[in-house]
């Protein structure tokens, strides 16, 4: 029996090592991305990277990404005697999505995976009146409420990959650490994007 499993394991192997293939590729999209709580709303940003696709057999695969995203929300207004209002928050993160994808068939793929994210820069805009005041104008008075530099989060997503090379990628990503030290918000980002490949 045990040399049977083995050779059953070693079959297995040699499949998947004559199947398997290394593709590699950039990719652009759009953004709408928010954080949770109340009073918030989704706010349009960019996305854009590299990635390798391993293709492991003719099912799955393991595709890790690099990418800068920008992200954020848009605050309710707020009504001031007269005038509105108005505030947004932007976050620029560079992140590691490590994706496993499961192809039914063909090109069409289902994609999960944590994604590893670091926050290079965030800012918080007001707005009243006309009069802007942004997060960075008040650092020289002291404020330093800024995000973590870490965030781990769930992405999941479908795409589907074209014969001449050329890549579609629908993913939302669950927030599962606070973007802040205080509060609970946490980010959440539907991406869309269109990228293309080469295979080595």
């Amino acid at each position: 029996m045990k040399k049977m499993l083995l050779a059953l394991l070693a079959a297995v192997m040699c499949m998947g090592g004559a199947f398997a293939q290394l593709s590699m590729g950039s990719k652009v999209g759009l953004n709408l991305s928010s954080l949770t709580g109340d009073r918030t709303n989704y706010k349009a940003g960019v996305n854009v990277g590299v990635f390798a696709n391993y293709r492991i057999n003719s099912l799955f695969a393991i595709q890790p990404e690099f990418l800068y995203s920008m992200q954020g929300t848009a605050f309710d207004d707020v009504p001031v005697l007269t005038k509105t209002l108005e505030s947004s928050y932007t976050s620029h993160y560079l992140d590691i999505p490590v994706l496993l994808k499961v192809y039914p068939w063909r090109g069409l793929n289902v994609q999960v995976g944590p994604q590893f994210g670091f926050c290079v820069d965030d800012e918080y805009k007001v707005k009243l009146g006309g009069e802007e005041v942004s997060s960075k104008d008040l650092e020289k008075y002291g404020y330093d409420n800024k995000a973590k530099t870490f965030d781990f989060a769930l992405a999941v997503g479908l795409g589907y990959e074209f014969d001449f090379g050329m890549t579609i990628d629908a993913r939302y990503n669950f927030g599962l650490t606070k973007v802040y030290d205080q509060g609970d918000a946490k980010n959440t980002l539907f991406m869309l994007s269109l990228g293309y490949k080469f295979d080595f």
